[in-house]
């Protein structure tokens, strides 16, 4: 074991400082809920759709916490809804019975498709999944809508929707709706976003704070998960990524019990939950001093990350395709080497990518060869990534900042700087 009680002491000082940048009475509204399906309902009725289907676990929750503010477990859970109807939800019993807890009264029913497998409850009795949906709906169904991407829906259920529920009905790809309405955000889920990001600048400060040459990468992700928890996160995007030396070849490579050692190159990022949506904060650093190839790497790869902060601002200020974001960091880098390493080559994935409900997983990862257009209010993540060098002195590093795009107003949601190099060891 290698925290202290001085670490500690730190980090319950990180913590008492960020709790006081918090405001955890922040979450979406009961009434904006019904917002939503009113826009749903909208869309549905344009196109003629009966009966719209969506799904969600943990790890893809987007349009499932959308609608319903429940996410399950264990469990995984789908949706069905119709116009003018609420939604109902379809769930296993273990989790399923969460769902009460949002305030929203939505009907749920629990089905055995949704249960963990072979298990027996007591007392439960399961529903047939294609009986309740007809019920639900409550008349003709001739055009079914699915919600949720086809390639998030599981073959098993795809096959209900074409061939058990109504036959002869037709299925039509209707996942635009929710992606477009989720892409859009509100004053609430912006203030939902900013909690999250602020517990996330603090669980990567707390791990700053504390790390040390023989520390395990799990002692140190224990360390940023604890500020998490301790904040308000319910959850996270991604599992807390810690990684050091040849891990660090890895974007999104979580803790291992690998001991850290002097002089070598360590990932810190954290991803919290916050009432559903996701925040996230990444730094690289040295674990001692940096060498000089070391040093030539980390200034590279912070003048692109500035470069490309510095053209966001141009792009959401002048609506300008977004693309130019990407293109800023990946020409400059074009024009730098790192023994004999055109650091080009080493740019490995696009520089920013939408969040909200997911970490990366919404509308819209910019494109370096796909001029796009950002919405009115957005969610972005600002992912500079510098990966795959055959040095392993420098084989992978990421600055990732989280910010909020008002109109043509750029909001930052990160506090930390770009370079981290100087927290290492220290509090506040």
């Amino acid at each position: 074991m290698n925290l202290s009680t001085k670490d500690m002491e730190k980090v319950l000082q990180i913590i008492e400082t960020y709790h006081q940048k918090l405001d955890l009475s922040k979450k979406i509204p009961l009434e904006e809920y019904h917002q939503r399906y009113e826009k749903v309902w909208a869309e549905m009725e344009q196109r003629k759709i009966d009966l719209g289907f969506f799904f969600w676990y943990r790890e893809m929750p987007g349009d499932g916490l959308y609608l319903t503010g429940y996410n399950p477990t264990i469990e995984r859970a789908s949706g069905v809804i119709a116009v003018g109807k609420p939604p109902m939800i379809l769930a296993g019993p273990e989790s399923g019975i969460l769902s009460k807890e949002v305030g929203l009264n939505l009907e749920t029913n629990f089905v055995t498709e949704f249960s963990i497998p072979d298990e027996y409850y007591e007392g439960v009795t399961c529903g047939s999944l294609t009986e309740i949906i007809r019920n639900y709906v409550g008349k003709d169904i001739r055009t079914i809508g699915y919600m949720t991407s086809y390639d998030i829906i599981p073959a098993k259920f795809y096959d209900v929707l074409v061939n058990d529920i109504a036959k002869g009905a037709e299925v039509i790809d209707a996942s635009d709706i929710l992606e477009e309405l989720r892409y859009e955000k509100t004053e609430a889920e912006f203030q939902c976003m900013k909690q999250a990001d602020i517990i996330a600048s603090a669980a990567v400060r707390a791990g700053l704070a504390v790390v040390r040459p023989g520390m395990r990468e799990s002692e140190l992700a224990a360390v940023c998960d604890f500020v998490i928890k301790a904040l308000g996160g319910n959850g996270y995007g991604v599992e807390t990524m810690i990684m050091s030396n040849f891990r660090c070849r890895s974007v999104i490579g979580p803790a291992t019990n690998r001991i850290m050692n002097e002089g070598e190159i360590i990932q810190i990022g954290c991803s919290p939950s916050y009432e559903g949506y996701k925040g996230v904060c990444r730094r690289a650093f040295i674990l001692g001093e940096r060498n000089e190839v070391q040093k030539k790497y980390f200034e590279v790869m912070n003048e692109g990350y500035n470069r490309a902060v510095l053209e966001m601002e141009n792009v959401i200020a002048n609506d300008l395709p977004n693309n130019r974001i990407d293109l800023a960091a990946r020409n400059y880098f074009a024009g730098e080497e790192i023994e004999g390493v055109n650091m080009k080559s080493c740019h490995f994935y696009s520089t920013c990518h939408g969040t909200g409900l997911t970490e990366c997983l919404e509308k819209l990862v910019i494109h370096p060869e796909k001029p796009e257009h950002y919405g009115e209010n957005v969610g972005i993540m600002l992912d500079l990534g510098v990966y795959g060098h055959p040095n392993t002195d420098i084989c992978g590093g990421c600055v990732e900042s989280a910010f909020f795009k008002k109109g043509t107003q750029l909001i930052s949601l990160t506090d930390l700087p770009v370079d981290v190099q100087d927290l290492v060891g220290k509090g506040l």
